[in-house]
């Protein structure tokens, strides 16, 4: 049996994505999941907050490739400011 392992995530991590019109989104990454890729090797994967009344989600590995997302530390980024 695999078993899942689940870490929480330091302040300031964010999951960075650009849509087709170019609009760039930043989501807290909440928790790590230790997966592994497909080659074998350990991988951290973020885990975000969903749609109010949804739990958070992990994303997959597949997704950063086809939606262009990665990760990025701003530990002095304030996401209220942005919704202001």
């Amino acid at each position: 049996m695999t078993e899942s392992r689940v870490i929480p995530a330091s302040p300031g991590w964010y999951v960075e994505e650009t849509d087709e019109d170019g609009e760039v989104s930043l989501d807290p990454v909440i928790a790590w999941k230790v997966a592994t890729d497909k080659d074998g090797d350990d991988i951290l994967l973020p885990f975000v907050d969903n749609s109010p009344g949804f739990p958070p989600f992990a994303h997959t590995e597949e997704s950063f490739e086809a939606l262009n997302r990665h990760f990025v530390y701003r530990p002095n980024h304030d996401p209220e400011k942005e919704t202001n």
